[in-house]
């Protein structure tokens, strides 16, 4: 026989919960093992001829083999069932939505979700199995869900409970229905009980948290207690409420939490109840009320944890000006460091706050040159001890943005309303050193690998000396200095990557100075920026600066530096993956800091901006974004790809200078993946913006793809170059090729508009624009019938590889790839035996007439018109006495470039 037994004391989740397993289980029968709560009674009243019940006195216990408990884990709440749990041959299997405690059933098959219902999980499995429910059992559902999550609105409340909820709507459950049952007014014995509570209602404060407690006392039972306190915390919030009612002979106990520091479900466990974290309820028999509370106060001191409080969110140190700062100064400084206001100390006594709107108002009445004190406005200053709760009303209700701190008459540090607002939806808080990894302690194979930065056998020989002569200057001189950027990023991706950035809190130059010696290197110090480089023999070169904060006076603009720590000089980066550190300074050698998730977005192939503004700021940081993304196979984070096309659209890479672009778009040429990076730029909206010449057209997009395929030795189709042409490839200058297929592929019509974008140089520009502008027809001649070798020197002496290459991809033809091939496997090493001193020694006067016959002469040994130093000579020798010269050589390519 099965049976579903729900816990005694039926309420509407645990009704809703045994009809769905009635779904699941379509032969078993329920069994209340007691009372139905008076909201359950009503509806399962008049639904009781459409579910199979039974009393436990109807029943068999003997010929139970399989019992299904639903919202009742604890054996205890199973009334006389429980005695059969331990019977031989009995299978039990447990649906419930509570926190484990020990002492639970041990179910063949188990359950568990903290969800806000425990009809939510026998929703989602039904829905799993494909089942239709009657609009009984949807309804049945939802009700639960409702009744448990105080319609939805309940903090323990989760996604999973509005999806089911939503599922059982749309597979009729009736709302209306639901409604009537989830009541939300009182009847008259319950409003009596909530007035009673309500004028005993008193706050108990634990750790700072302020606790409400109420009892109350009724001659007989009043239903629906749960509802009553939940009325009571509408009236009177407070982060946490604890009830206790006698009625009868039993004090029945109720809480409900709405902060996390304090645990309802815990709290009332010893009184044999339970629940969880925002919910819970318990009976207790033979004890007073008086005495009930005073256990309920002792509990919590105990039971409470510490909550959080100003000390754990506010920023320091702050930036503070004094009241006789002029405004447009004032304003000034929160420009540029992106703050909305700014503190007002006179003697280190906090005596204003001042926003950037009183800033932006005192400009518009011209008083721009007023003084901060006569904007400022009083504030309300806080203590680092108070708790957030306290703070949250603060800022609600004094209407402030910003709440100055204080401690010990000295300001310490400002909490703001963002802070607390991401503190409310489950920001992270504020902290200095995320330490990954420690030694001894390897949470994962990722990030134990920071500690191969120690390690000689995971470094090259060289890269792990800087690291431990680095580490032993910071010892000698209290200066920490770190380890940053891509070099830790690649570590912990296991890539090679010896471009080394060294970072110390303190004098860079003068830590450089000191390390300089010990390496061999030389020294070249960079005042401007508070840097140095070290150039080291074999050609490594080491980058050591203070750390610093940078702030951009406007858009797009070149950064402005000052000295920071650690944590500013990160927080400058461009991307998370970027802006990791590990410690050189022997307390907590080899640690990986990573304030801003770095290793959690490296683990998730992710690139992620440290701030909303940082491509406003730079915007050649979409460049790289799309580079590294390229590089590792990563995807932009949302939210970044998001702010990148938004600062795309807003104009802002307009803003960058033409060198700047240029630059970065050579990396990206140089790139393994460079077509993914143009399809990203593009996408982006990038792309029409660095090159408008170019549209980004299937067949562009082809010859790229072409491009990549030959710089790494192969064929589109997979296969191997060709042994010669493996030797061009190895001449070749990528971003020379891609530039010019690029504009090939894409037939631009103003060339020049386009070489003259890309500021390649002098040189390199011109080498382009006669590859652009001649290939075409040089391709076109190299497909004629018959052609001598010497007329294909004449077409292709002066090209570049990048230009061989270029009539290879896309000559077109087999015969232009084959005298390609030619040409730079034979013709272009073919050289004339004899030289100009032996036409000088044969009595010709030097001048024009020598470069005319050394030329017709190796024309003529390219054709195999002449064998021998005697013939050459010969020929030179009438050549040079004729004019003009008459070398049988073909003048094939009027323009040819030389590039």
């Amino acid at each position: 026989m099965q049976v579903i037994v729900p816990h005694a004391n039926t309420d509407l989740d645990a009704l809703g919960a045994a009809v769905g397993a009635q779904v699941l289980y379509p032969q078993a029968s329920i069994i209340f093992p007691g009372l139905l709560l008076p909201g359950a009674a009503e509806f399962y009243t008049l639904h009781r001829h459409h579910v199979r019940t039974h009393s436990a006195r109807e029943v068999d216990l003997h010929r139970i083999a399989h019992l299904i408990a639903v919202d009742a884990a604890d054996p205890e709440r199973l009334g006389p069932l429980a005695g059969i749990l331990h019977r031989p041959g009995v299978v039990v299997h447990v649906y419930d939505h509570h926190p484990s405690e020990p002492g639970d059933l041990d179910g063949t098959l188990q359950v568990r979700a903290e969800v806000g219902a425990c009809s939510t999980l026998l929703a989602e499995l039904a829905a799993e199995a494909g089942a239709r429910l009657t609009p009984f059992q949807a309804t049945a559902l939802l009700l639960g869900i409702y009744a448990d999550t105080g319609s939805l609105m309940l903090p323990s409340t989760t996604a999973r409970d509005v999806h089911a909820a939503g599922w059982l709507l749309e597979n009729g459950g009736n709302l209306r229905l639901v409604g009537q049952f989830v009541r939300t007014d009182l009847n008259s014995a319950q409003q009596e009980l909530l007035a009673q509570l309500v004028g005993t209602t008193r706050i108990h404060p634990v750790r700072g948290v302020r606790i409400r407690i109420a009892g109350g006392s009724t001659a007989g039972y009043v239903g629906g207690l749960a509802h009553v306190v939940h009325k009571l915390t509408e009236l009177q919030p407070a982060p946490a409420t604890f009830v206790a009612v006698r009625m009868g002979d039993r004090v029945h106990l109720v809480g409900r939490s709405d902060v996390p520091w304090v645990d309802a479900g815990q709290v009332l466990r010893v009184f044999g109840g339970g629940g969880h974290a925002q919910a819970g309820s318990a009976t207790v028999k033979n004890l007073s009320l008086d005495a009930v509370l005073t256990h309920l106060q002792t509990r919590l001191e105990a039971a409470v944890g510490q909550p959080p409080t100003v000390r754990d969110l506010m920023k320091s140190p702050v930036r503070a000006v004094p009241p006789q700062l002029i405004l447009d100064e004032a304003e000034k400084i929160m420009v540029r460091y992106g703050h909305s206001g700014l503190v007002v100390v006179d003697q280190e006594q906090v005596v204003g706050v001042v926003s950037r709107r009183d800033c932006e108002k005192a400009r518009r009445h011209g008083l721009a040159h007023a003084p901060v004190k006569g904007a400022m406005v009083r504030p309300v200053v806080v203590s680092p001890d108070m708790p957030l709760d306290e703070v949250q009303g603060l800022l609600m209700h004094a209407g402030a943005e910003r709440l100055p701190v204080s401690e010990h008459g000295r300001l310490v540090g400002i909490v703001t309303r963002s802070d607390l607002l991401g503190q409310l939806y489950g920001a992270t808080m504020p902290h200095w050193h995320q330490t990954l990894y420690r030694g001894g302690v390897q949470p994962d194979a990722a990030t134990a690998q920071a500690e191969l930065v120690y390690r000689a056998a995971a470094l090259p020989a060289r890269a792990a000396e800087v690291l431990r002569a680095a580490g032993q200057v910071a010892r000698e001189t209290a200066v920490p200095a770190y380890a940053v950027g891509g070099f830790i990023r690649d570590l912990l991706l296991a890539q090679g990557n010896l471009d080394l950035d060294l970072v110390v809190e303190g004098d860079g130059p003068a830590f450089a100075a000191r390390l300089a010696p010990r390496l061999g290197a030389r020294l070249e110090q960079v005042p401007r920026f508070r840097a140095a480089h070290l150039f080291l023999p074999g050609g490594m070169r080491l980058d050591i600066t203070s750390a610093r904060r940078e702030f951009y006076e406007y858009a797009a603009a070149l950064p402005l530096v000052e000295q920071g720590n650690l944590r500013d000089d990160l927080y400058r980066r461009d991307f998370s993956i970027n802006a990791m550190a590990v410690r050189l300074t022997p307390a907590g050698l080899g640690d990986l800091i990573d304030f801003f998730g770095g290793h959690a977005d490296l683990k998730a192939g992710l690139i992620r901006v440290l701030h909303s503004l940082s491509f406003v700021e730079d915007p050649t940081r979409i460049l790289r974004a799309v580079r590294f993304s390229a590089r590792y196979g990563f995807r932009l984070e949302p939210e970044t790809e998001r702010l990148a096309l938004a600062a795309v659209a807003g104009g802002f890479i307009e803003r960058v200078s033409a060198e700047r672009l240029r630059n970065e778009l050579l990396l990206i040429l140089r790139e393994v993946a460079v077509p993914s990076c143009l399809e990203a730029l593009d996408r982006l909206g990038a792309l029409p913006r660095l090159l408008p010449e170019v549209q980004w057209r299937p067949e562009v997009a082809q010859r790229v793809h072409e491009v990549k395929c030959f710089l790494a030795g192969q064929t589109p189709a997979g296969g191997l170059l060709p042994p010669v042409i493996q030797s061009l490839r190895s001449q070749v200058d990528p971003p020379l090729l891609y530039t010019a297929v690029i504009g090939a592929a894409a037939e631009i019509p103003d060339v020049g508009a386009y070489v003259h974008r890309l500021r390649l140089g002098r040189r390199t520009t011109a080498t382009l624009q006669q590859i652009l502008l001649h290939w075409r027809q040089v391709a076109t001649d190299l497909t004629r019938p018959g052609l001598r070798p010497s007329e294909v020197v004449a077409l292709l002496d002066g090209w570049v590889p990048a230009g061989l290459a270029l009539l290879w991809l896309l000559g077109g033809q087999a015969r232009v790839g084959a005298r390609v091939r030619a040409y730079w496997s034979q013709y272009r090493k073919v050289r004339p035996a004899i030289a100009g001193k032996d036409l000088q020694e044969a009595g010709i006067p030097p001048g024009p007439a020598f470069g005319r016959a050394l030329l017709a002469v190796k024309q003529a040994k390219l054709d195999g018109r002449v064998r021998g130093r005697e013939q050459e000579l010969a020929l030179a020798l009438a050549v040079a006495g004729e004019s003009p010269p008459r070398t049988g050589a073909s003048e094939t390519c009027k323009h040819r470039p030389h590039p």
